[in-house]
């Protein structure tokens, strides 16, 4: 109990400081068996910092303010050897382990987050843009109509990624890029005279996607709903390289995971922490996508 004191006195602290009345805590996990350097990218509201490492077994706590929108991703590989710091994942080019500014779509797998609009939290998966690393949210209170249920992309589609989409490494796959992403063409990317529901479809590309990671975005007018809404001031878990016991992460056959947020029973052997605030931008996608939700 006392441990958790100082976290205590922190989160009460901000909610009077900042008269903010609905906020989520996002804890971010490292179970992946090496260091990530996840990525916070926000807009239209503030939240803590841009980037950091994320050693093995640890955990860190940020707070998401009413109205934010944001996602989170994760940097693997990543070296400072030159001066400057760069990835081989995920890299966000501004040479440092922050990620301020603008920033350009990485084939990574990235979660997305609408905190407290219209009275709700909401989220989905996408690897719309590519994949790296196996992604799970874990919402801190579940719903039994399964509208707010953990979801992710568990399995490792570098495996399966088609040939001409790796990114290797030593002859190792260590990412998948998406279609759109390396081709950069309206039709694979859903812009220009295909950008609309009725001529954006599923390419052989999105559907290998899609067939691994039924319950993640995999372009931007996708039929199938993979939003998740879950109660206002829902706290969350996104965790990188869940166990491989978890279910298959189909809506169908998801089971309620435990309970995750800054009083999970696991969190005392991480190690959270706090950071700074900043803000950011979005992209054509990422609109396309969030026209889908409102």
């Amino acid at each position: 109990m006392t441990e958790r004191l100082p976290l205590i006195v922190f989160l009460t602290s901000h909610l009077f400081i900042s008269g903010v009345l609905s906020m989520s805590i996002l804890t971010i996990e490292n179970k992946c068996n090496n260091t990530v350097w996840p990525v916070i990218f926000s807009w239209d509201s503030h939240i803590s910092t841009t980037g950091f490492a994320l050693r093995s077994g640890e955990a860190r706590a940020l707070l998401a303010p009413s109205s934010w929108y944001g996602l989170i991703s994760a940097r693997t590989l990543c070296s400072s050897s030159t001066e400057k710091f760069s990835c081989l994942t995920g890299d966000c080019e501004s040479g440092k382990i922050e990620c301020p500014g603008t920033y350009d779509w990485s084939p990574v797998t990235y979660a997305y987050f609408i905190i407290d609009k219209g009275g709700i939290d909401s989220y989905f998966i996408s690897v719309a843009h590519g994949y790296n690393l196996p992604l799970m949210v874990i919402p801190s209170s579940q719903s039994s109509r399964r509208t707010c249920i953990s979801s992710g992309c568990v399995v490792d589609l570098n495996k399966t990624c088609p040939n001409d989409l790796k990114t290797l490494v030593e002859g190792k796959p260590i990412a998948c890029t998406s279609a759109c992403h390396k081709s950069k063409t309206d039709e694979n990317c859903c812009t220009g005279d295909f950008e609309s529901k009725q001529k954006c479809k599923p390419t052989v590309y999105t559907q290998n996607f899609e067939r691994a990671c039924p319950s993640a975005s995999s372009y931007a007018y996708e039929n199938s709903n993979n939003t998740f809404v879950c109660p206002n001031s829902t706290d969350f878990t996104i965790r990188f390289c869940p166990s491989s016991n978890i279910p298959e992460n189909t809506r169908s056959s998801m089971a309620p995971l435990p309970l995750a947020g800054p009083n999970h029973n696991s969190l005392p052997k991480l190690k959270p922490i706090f950071g700074t605030t900043v803000t950011a931008t979005t992209s054509l996608l990422l609109i396309h996508i969030f026209k889908k939700i409102n």
